[in-house]
């Protein structure tokens, strides 16, 4: 199990639920707009090796919950729908979305005129998204908890989970399942933030090469300092 760790960014956050909301997404409910950042950041770690938003994941009863990015909504939902004239980063929800309370069971942030920016993401990431709203855009948000209760980071942390708790979902399970290309970015991964190699499925090479490592008796000279893994990093960029 290898818990990678990556910055989170709230501008992409806020920036993504604009996105949904200028694509036509429908009630971008809290509980909704957390399914949809969980599947565009599965689609770009596996496809280019890296989350668009970084955050940290948890096995809840509704699926799997970026847990940062929870509470980031959960607070812009508490607060004014008045944007202030000097916000700054800090405000940045009130800047670019709105959340229409009224006439609704749960609140639905919608994107400002013009609030939107595109170029906070990468061209891989808004394909990312855009591979999202097409695949999971339209469906409603019962029915993405129903999807998500399929997919590996559920099913695996939710065994022996009692109801009502929650359980970490390390990275690495994103990878479950996947094909060998995407797997290839998890050893890189854990490789950079761990320094230890790892066996990847239908790579004869790589195999060959961690079983003569782990075969070969190193001499005290030829021991290295451990590798320390980085921290977890929180930036709000």
């Amino acid at each position: 199990m290898y818990n990678l760790s990556f910055d989170f960014s709230i501008e992409k956050l806020v920036h993504a639920i604009a996105y949904f909301s200028n694509s036509g997404v429908r009630d971008l409910t809290k509980l909704k707009v957390a399914k949809l950042l969980y599947f565009a950041d599965k689609q770009h770690l596996l496809e280019y090796g890296q989350p668009i938003f970084g955050d940290v994941y948890f096995c809840m009863d509704y699926g799997p919950v970026p847990s940062l990015s929870l509470n980031e909504m959960t607070t812009a939902i508490s607060g004014s729908e008045v944007t202030l004239p000097d916000a700054n980063d800090a405000d940045l929800f009130s800047r670019v979305l709105t959340v229409k309370k009224l006439f609704h069971r749960y609140p639905r942030f919608e994107a400002r005129e013009n609030a939107y920016d595109s170029g906070v993401f990468s061209q891989s990431e808004l394909n990312a998204l855009r591979y999202t709203v097409n695949m999971y855009g339209y469906k409603s948000a019962e029915e993405l908890v129903d999807i998500t209760h399929l997919e590996p980071t559920w099913t695996i942390p939710n065994e022996g989970r009692p109801r009502g708790s929650r359980a970490l979902i390390t990275y690495d399970l994103f990878f479950h399942g996947a094909p060998e290309k995407s797997r290839r970015f998890l050893g890189k991964l854990v490789a950079d933030q761990y320094g230890v190699a790892i066996p990847l499925a239908g790579d004869a090479d790589y195999r060959a090469f961690v079983n003569e490592l782990a075969s070969y008796e190193f001499t005290p000279d030829e021991v290295c300092e451990p590798d320390v893994r980085r921290p977890a990093r929180y930036s709000r960029t």
